[in-house]
């Protein structure tokens, strides 16, 4: 399914508990303590009305972590107070909450939304595009990531509309080096034109130090939305250990830009595209620099083709069928033909497209993909089916609600199917 209003795992549990009668949406309208849940408009009743109820904030006004749960031990009518086991923090007018009676749990109604999506996730697979694989000269195999479950189509970037060297490598930083720091030109270890930018970072280098950066013309890059570099480490770089610096001084003394480097393998050159920060302030650009914010050690960096685009400017083409194929093993790759490799050339980056399972839950916060209308009918008729004959659900009539709601969901069940794309291949 595509283009459905997106409900969250909360959203979802909440409209299930309502519609068995079992939990009030309310909202505390007074500022206590940790143990007193003051709602003078949704909860109504006597005395012990809400007692061994649970009860779970969420979308806090004050101090209290969403979602965190408790339970009412006594409840007075007149006051319109409920008084719980006591929270973290203080109870604050405004703080939402939810208030469950048995048979079931917050943990229950969870666990009831995840087993429905698993049923049906083979039904209802998400249309799913991955643009990270990079042609590199003499290699036919492409690894498949493990999140597809089948693949429709191969495409290559043909053309880019906005696509603008910022440094292409080919000679030595020299503006600014790290004492610490020795910068070459690696002639014999690179990704595009004659040499990457090679870094020998020694153990004295440390947190936050620039390693190397370079002049250069100005360059106005503001009508980009990405850049692309290639980085190869000797050690393993986590999520922002290295950021790239763009400024519109020299020596980048304040960048405009600092842009942290996505996770590396170490030992392999890898192609990162990373979003833009600011590229309304992009329109100079002057100096070119790389960072170490996590101290790495002694390591050695190499960076190659490193450049600026628009990414809405790309055209795509689509290579046929006959010039790919699946691979199936311990990983599943894409073998294209020396053919195809030919036509498409070196350094141009792919796009998959396929499809993945649902993604299960887990909390709240968790946005659901399958049309909420269907599955908050779909996991209602299945627990008024798992408690037709119990008497601790205060439902009339439990089978024949039920009845009503699976017939709904079966009629509308080609509704939410996706229609998968023609020629897709399960993996």
């Amino acid at each position: 399914m595509t283009n459905i209003q997106s409900y969250t795992r909360g959203e979802i549990r909440r409209s299930i508990g309502k519609s068995l009668g079992i939990l009030i949406d309310g909202e505390a309208t007074s500022t206590t303590d940790t143990t007193s849940l003051i709602d003078i408009t949704n909860l109504t009743g006597g005395d012990d009305e809400h007692n061994g109820k649970q009860v779970l904030i969420y979308d806090a006004a004050g101090s209290i972590v969403d979602g965190e749960t408790s339970s009412v031990s006594d409840y007075a009518g007149s006051t319109h107070d409920a008084t719980v086991a006591a929270f973290s923090a203080n109870i604050t007018d405004g703080d939402k909450y939810e208030m469950l009676k048995s048979p079931w749990s917050f943990v229950d109604l969870n666990s009831a939304i995840k087993d429905t999506l698993s049923r049906y996730t083979k039904l209802c697979p998400q249309l799913y595009e991955y643009e990270s694989l990079v042609t590199e000269s003499e290699k036919v195999h492409y690894a498949i990531p493990t999140t597809f479950v089948s693949l429709s189509t191969f495409e290559y970037v043909y053309t880019i509309g906005t696509d603008l060297v910022i440094h292409n490598c080919d000679d030595v930083w020299d503006e600014l080096v790290d004492a610490d720091v020795t910068a070459t030109a690696d002639t014999t270890y690179y990704k595009e034109g004659s040499a990457s930018l090679k870094l020998v970072v020694a153990a004295g280098c440390g947190a936050g130090d620039i390693l190397a950066t370079e002049d250069i013309t100005s360059l106005d890059i503001s009508g980009c939305d990405q850049v692309a570099i290639w980085i190869y480490s000797s050690v393993a770089l986590n999520a922002g250990d290295i950021q790239l610096l763009l400024d519109n001084t020299a020596s980048c003394a304040s960048p405009v830009e600092e842009l942290d480097i996505p996770a590396t393998t170490a030992n392999r050159w890898t192609r990162h595209v990373i979003s833009l920060a600011n590229p309304y302030n992009d329109s100079a650009i002057i100096s070119v620099g790389l960072k170490m914010v996590t101290d790495k050690g002694a390591f050695t960096l190499r960076a190659d083709d490193i450049r600026a685009w628009d990414s809405t400017s790309k055209v795509y083409y689509k290579l046929p069928r006959e010039y790919w194929r699946i691979v199936r093993g311990t990983t599943n790759y894409i073998q294209i033909t020396q053919t195809a490799l030919s036509e498409i050339g070196v350094n141009k980056q792919i796009r998959l497209t396929g499809y993945k399972n649902l993604t299960l839950p887990t909390a709240d916060s968790s946005t659901i993909e399958i049309e909420p209308g269907w599955l908050i009918e779909r996991v209602t008729a299945d627990l008024l089916l798992n408690h037709s004959k119990s008497s601790s659900l205060d439902i009339d009539d439990k089978k024949a609600i039920y009845d009503r709601k699976n017939q709904w969901c079966e009629r509308n069940l080609p509704n939410i199917t996706t229609r998968v794309i023609s020629g897709t291949e399960v993996i």
